[in-house]
Order: structure tokens, then C-alpha cells, then sequence
């Protein structure tokens, strides 16, 4: 199987000394699904940031579909990313001014499709998650659990060759993170993309082809 991503010796040290990923090296094939846990201040949403090309390296090497992404400028490594990566974060974040199917859209917005258009994949990917009802509605407007699922909807309107979940449950009951992670499971059946979950605790409703503990910025795979 192809590999997607890839670090090497990747290292994250900030301003004030601090080691937030230290020497992490692993593979992601395509198509593969990953569960990366750890508890807070682990290192997750860093890693997060790495992969995607969000924040520079201080060390290391990253190749996302054999591209080395620390080597692209700002504008290359924005679109690098709005083409290939849904994120899904743990609070989602939205524009308040716009309604809920112009906010899953933007991402079509940012390159360029036509509003009409992008306004009709918006309601698809809405009404695929039963929230066609709330198209027209405003982020202040709806529960948390509807965000995150809104959120998943603006996540999956280009699709994604990469999934990265951010803590996605947080926040939400023991029911309803459930009822997330078996929509994203389905999803991930249907639809051809990785899928790398951080989360604090391993979760066994998600099912994972591998799983990794990141504790103090170092990572670590089970070997089952």
C-alpha cells in the first residue's frame, strides 16, 4: 500500500526551550485509519499543526503524498492543504455573519467555485449527516454536537485525501461522541481517505488499523 505521509526525526522546540515533539518518526499508508493518543499538553494538536504545514519544523522531515511540505512557501502550503487535509477540531469555529451551508462551503469558496455551486455541495454534504434542516440556520443557533457535525460536513466538502481529528469528541456526552466516531467510522468505509485520530484516551468505537501513545512529545506504536 502507497505511503501518505511520512516524518522524519521531526522535532518542534518553542521559544522558551520547550520540547512540544521530539524526535517522532512513523508512516501513514493511504487509505489507512490511525488512532494517536495521549493526554493533554502530549503534543497532539502540535503534530496536528506539523503535518498539515501550519507551523514550521525545527527539525526533521515531513512528506505528505511525497511532497515535503516544509519546503513550500505560505501560499503553496495553504493551498497544499485546503486541497488535500479536512480538519476536524475539538471546538469548532465558524463565521458567525454567514449561515451554516455558507460556512461548509468556504472551503469551495477559497478556491474559487461559484457560490450557486458550492452552496449545492454545502446542502449535500449537509443533508448526508441529517442536517439538511439547519442549512439556512447560524452557527449561534445550533448545539454543540451539531457543530461537530457541521464541522465534519465542511471537513468532507473537498474530499480529502487526509482526515486529521483533532480531540473531536470533547466537549460532547458519552453518547454523542459515539454516535461521531461511528459516523466518521461509516465514512471512512465509503470514502477513499487516511484518517488520523488524536485523541486522550484510546477509543475503542473508533476503529483503527494501528495505534500510537504520544507522551511528552515522543511516539510510541502498539505492537499487538
Amino acid at each position: 500500500m502507497k505511503e501518505i505521509i511520512k516524518l522524519e526525526k521531526v522535532k518542534k522546540i518553542y521559544s522558551a526551550g520547550l520540547h512540544a515533539i521530539n524526535d517522532v518518526s512513523f508512516s501513514i499508508n493511504e487509505k489507512e485509519h490511525v488512532l494517536i493518543y495521549g493526554e493533554a499538553g502530549s503534543g497532539k494538536s502540535t503534530l496536528i499543526s506539523l503535518i498539515s504545514g501550519m507551523e514550521p519544523l525545527s527539525a526533521g522531515k515531513i512528506f505528505v503524498l511525497d511532497r515535503v511540505v516544509h519546503e513550500m512557501n505560505s501560499n503553496v502550503s495553504s493551498d497544499f492543504r485546503n486541497s488535500n487535509f479536512g480538519i476536524i477540531q475539538s471546538k469548532p469555529s465558524f463565521m458567525n455573519n454567514i449561515n451554516l451551508a455558507e460556512n461548509v462551503a468556504m472551503p469551495l469558496a477559497i478556491r474559487g467555485i461559484a457560490y450557486p455551486k458550492r452552496i449545492h455541495e454545502a446542502k449535500l454534504q449537509l443533508k448526508t449527516l441529517g442536517l439538511l434542516n439547519v442549512a439556512q440556520t447560524y452557527p449561534e443557533q445550533i448545539s454543540t454536537y451539531e457543530a461537530q457535525l457541521v464541522s465534519i460536513a465542511r471537513a468532507l466538502i473537498i474530499q480529502p485525501k487526509i482526515l486529521l481529528l483533532d480531540d473531536i469528541t470533547v466537549g460532547l456526552s458519552e453518547k454523542e461522541g459515539s454516535q461521531i466516531l461511528g459516523i466518521i467510522n461509516d465514512i471512512g468505509k465509503l470514502r477513499e481517505f487516511a484518517i488520523i485520530d488524536f485523541a486522550e484516551a484510546k477509543n475503542n468505537i473508533f476503529s483503527a488499523d494501528r495505534y500510537f501513545t504520544l507522551k511528552h512529545g515522543r511516539i510510541q506504536e502498539e505492537i499487538s
